[in-house]
């Protein structure tokens, strides 16, 4: 007894239920068996088979993963009770709703006053409610009497229950392989066979080792019938209550089918009385409807059958579009409600061929319309001849989507243009002077370029005849625009729409038609008049220049009233025409220049009267006029007059004017070249500004010219000479700002008017350096003595009086006063140093009056000069010599 109550108070994990020979001293040993011996791996599942009949009593429980298991085994395995041991709702030690509900727990704030208990309960003394009734034990004792008695009488009954005894079962501690749970028993597979008759191959004495498996194998049967009657003894209660529920399962099974037989007899009166008489009046009403629908076919196929004779109707009549709609909706109606039926299986083939014909025949017709109408004398001013064939042909050929004629249409037009120029060039070149032979086919058409007077001849005749043509070709456009925004051709509400995008496309097609046929003119005919570099396809002068300017902008505007658009190929032409005309002019006028000034020898030249009266008329309105006109019949004259003021030219300067003068008329009259012919006038001023440096400044003129030296007139004319040009540049300016000034860069202007300006500031420089350096020459064998004047300042005197007769009749009176008076400035400078050298002062003695009376000599010379104010002191001059 003490033994047996030693083992049962031994823990479960010390035991396997399964293995009663393996004895585990701690429970880690325990779970790691369970683990690996009696449960079952799928991935990471992993199923427990601890129990009866490998089947654990949790098995909810054991689908768990591996960490999850070993929670599964200590809750259900590791700890078990004893067998007479039953636990009931009272083996609980505390009863929770009263742990719940006890108020001595305080608040449960948080999850640890929930989960450990009073250890962290908030310790709150709760005072008693004042409204609740003092309850105490005297209370209850009705109640504990009532309760006692039924408690004894309970006890009573409970001590004379029947005690049941049980068999006791004997286990085999004899464990079974896993092998034989499996379902499979593979004996071919030599890993199982090993296991189930292990020791068999091994063994030496055969018959000993048959005798043992089978020995084995009889004590796992009976184990196993011990098991199975285990498992049937304890099952035996379900089986008995299973037999006694059969009884009445059978009762329920008979009135189920006396319901069941009832509910068919019930259905079939139903199906007999309202399913059948409704069906087969839903059948004979689709039968009807079929019928119809059949007759209706018949009367479609009939119709059908009379479409191609009525598409030669059609055609008969020039009613292209109505015959292609019989065509589409036919087909329409074949691929759709004639579908599969066998007599119209070549109907729609047909149908698409005579499409295809059709639109053959439209374009072919189309042809020939353009042909005659683009072809029509050019005297024939008419609108389009048979407008309503044309817009029958134009109809059809739209309905059938076919864009292609587009090109038809412009090469038509192509023809048509190069038809007109060549007539136009024909009848030009057959009144050349010459008996050569003219070939007008292949790329001779191409490669043929005018005279000039031959190309204005030609834009004045093709001009017309271009823009004739091309008023046919744009109604002929705006036709086909019109027509394309018809119902009946882009489709009505039972047949295919055009989308917007067609309609645009139709419309983008033909505004670049046009655009491509106006570039295609306009290169035609630059490329007749684009000059060679042959003088015989160049303009004589600037008339021819102009005229064919004016021809051309003619031409380009005429054609872009038409069309809409301008074309720049003509422009081009007339560019590089200009261009080359404008390059030879300025090679010419350059050598001219060059030439001239290489020979001039800066002496006045008489001034033509042609010139003068152009700088008259410029003075009168302040401007350049167009077409300025050089008069002539009077005589020249000394002086270039311009505002009243007289100014000494040499011929170089006067070669200038005319040369700008020339390039502004001809910005006026080719104004696609203004940037060119701007920078060829800077060109010529720089050169003129520039080699007159070299030559005067720089006394180049000594040796191209053979002058023995450059004197003081040479530099007052040249700057007179640029103080003309100075003059005119505004005039350059204000003329290309008017009519050019959003197309011309003028920065060169300011750029070359500030190097005159300095070059004309240096030549003064020079002419006040040359006196001033003579003057104080004559001062350095000055000396203060009698007699007075003495001959260095009569020499003084002679050198102001040459001079002023050099300046007098070149430059104004202003300006001759100023030189004077850097001049008389520079004297008093370096007479002062002399005085100061020879230790003359102001203080009475002779020498201050030798020097006082000298000084009144060289002031009345200045003033017979008029060269000084005659109110200006002499006092004031005299004492600004002895001021240190």
């Amino acid at each position: 007894m003490e033994e047996n109550s030693s083992s049962s108070t031994n823990p479960a994990w010390q035991n396997c239920s399964h293995c009663p020979s393996l004895v585990f001293s701690t429970a880690a040993e325990f779970e790691r068996h369970i683990l690996d011996k009696h449960s079952i791996k799928e991935g990471t599942i992993i199923l427990c088979q601890y129990g009866q009949n490998g089947m654990c009593s949790a098995l909810q429980f054991g689908d768990l993963r591996k960490a999850g298991f070993k929670y599964h085994i200590r809750e259900y395995h590791t700890y078990t009770r004893t067998p007479n041991e039953s636990w009931t709702f009272y083996s609980s030690s505390q009863n929770l709703p009263a742990v719940l509900n006890d108020p001595n727990r305080g608040k449960q704030s948080n999850f640890f006053t929930k989960t450990w208990g009073d250890s962290f309960v908030d310790k709150i003394d709760i005072l008693p409610s004042p409204y609740l009734p003092d309850v105490t034990l005297t209370h209850f004792e009705s109640y504990c009497k009532k309760i006692a008695k039924r408690y004894r009488r309970h006890l009573r009954l409970k001590e004379n229950l029947p005690v049941k005894n049980k068999t006791a079962i004997i286990e085999n501690d004899c464990e079974i392989p896993d092998i034989f749970y499996e379902p499979g028993l593979p004996l071919n597979d030599p890993v199982v066979f090993s296991k189930v008759f292990p020791n068999l191959c091994s063994s030496v004495d055969n018959d000993v080792a048959i005798r043992s498996l089978q020995e084995t194998l009889s004590t796992y049967l009976d184990v196993i019938e011990m098991n199975i009657s285990k498992q049937v003894a304890q099952r035996s209660d379900a089986f008995f209550h299973a037999m006694l529920s059969h009884d009445t399962i059978m009762e329920q099974m008979a009135k189920a089918v006396n319901t069941v037989q009832k509910t068919r007899k019930h259905i079939n009166q139903v199906k007999k009385n309202l399913t059948e008489c409704p069906l087969k009046l839903k059948s004979l009403t689709r039968i009807n409807c079929n019928l119809g629908h059949v007759h209706e076919i018949l009367k479609l196929m009939s119709t059908v059958q009379q479409t191609q004779p009525m598409i030669q109707l059609l055609l008969s009549t020039s009613d292209y579009v109505a015959a292609l709609d019989l065509i589409g909706s036919t087909q329409k109606v074949l691929s759709t409600r004639l579908t599969g039926i066998q007599a119209f299986r070549h109907l729609s083939p047909q149908l698409t061929e005579m499409k295809r014909l059709i639109h053959k025949m439209l374009s072919n017709e189309f042809l020939k319309f353009i042909v005659c109408d683009l072809n029509r004398p050019l005297i024939d001013e008419s609108d389009i001849p048979e407008k309503d064939k044309i817009i029958s042909i134009v109809s059809g050929i739209l309905r059938l989507k076919e864009f292609d004629f587009l090109d038809t249409f412009k090469m038509e037009a192509m023809t048509s243009i190069q038809a007109t120029i060549k007539q136009s060039v024909i009848e030009i070149i057959s009144q050349r002077d010459g008996c050569f032979e003219i070939v007008l086919r292949g790329s001779n058409a191409d490669n043929m370029w005018l005279l000039c007077n031959e190309g204005i001849l030609f834009l004045q005749k093709v001009t017309p005849n271009l823009v004739m043509l091309f008023k046919r070709i744009l109604s002929l456009t705006n036709l086909i625009i019109d027509v394309s925004q018809m119902e009946d051709v882009n489709g009505s509400d039972n047949e295919e729409i055009w989308s917007a995008e067609e309609l645009t496309s139709i419309e983008d097609k033909l505004k670049k038609m046009i655009v491509s046929l106006s570039d295609y003119c306009n290169e035609r005919c630059a490329n007749l008049i684009v000059t060679k570099t042959d003088k015989d396809y160049v303009c004589s002068d600037m008339s021819q220049l102009s005229l064919l300017s004016n021809l051309i902008k003619e031409f380009c505007t005429k054609c872009e009233d038409v069309t809409g658009y301008c074309s720049n190929a003509m422009n081009l032409a007339l560019r590089s025409f200009a261009m080359k005309y404008i390059q030879t002019l300025h090679t010419e006028r350059r050598s001219q220049l060059t030439a001239s000034l290489n020979a001039e020898r800066w002496k006045t030249a008489d001034v033509p009267y042609e010139l003068q009266s152009a700088i008259t008329k410029i003075c009168e309105i302040q401007e350049i006029p167009p077409n300025l006109l050089y008069e002539s019949g009077k005589p020249d004259g000394k002086y270039l007059f311009i505002n009243k003021e007289s100014y000494a030219l040499v011929g170089t300067v006067q070669l200038l004017i005319k040369i700008l003068l020339e390039y502004c008329d001809a910005t006026r009259q080719s104004p696609i070249i203004v940037q060119y012919l701007v920078h060829c006038m800077l060109e010529l001023l720089r050169l003129f500004n520039s080699r007159c440096c070299q030559l005067v400044l720089g006394a180049g003129a000594i040796q191209s010219a053979g002058l023995k030296t450059i004197s003081t007139s040479n530099l007052a004319l040249v700057s007179r000479s640029l103080q003309v040009i100075l003059w005119f540049l505004p005039m350059i300016k204000q003329l290309l700002e008017k009519i050019h000034s959003s197309e011309v860069s003028l920065s060169g202007f300011v750029a070359i008017e500030s190097d005159i300006a300095s070059h004309k500031q240096e030549i003064e420089n020079k002419i006040c350096l040359i006196v001033s350096n003579m003057l104080c020459s004559q001062l350095t064998g000055w000396d203060a003595k009698p007699p007075v004047p003495s001959q260095t300042f009569r020499n003084i005197s002679k050198h102001l009086v040459k001079l002023h007769e050099a300046l007098i009749d070149i430059l104004p009176p202003e300006q001759i006063k100023f030189i004077y008076k850097r001049v008389h400035d520079n004297f008093k400078d370096k007479l002062r140093e002399q005085l100061i050298k020879m230790n003359i002062v102001a203080n009475g003695s002779p020498q201050h009056g030798v020097v006082t009376s000298e000084l009144t000599f060289y002031l009345q010379t200045l003033k017979t000069l008029r060269v000084i104010n005659d109110n200006d002191a002499e006092d004031n001059i005299l004492y600004d010599v002895w001021l240190n």
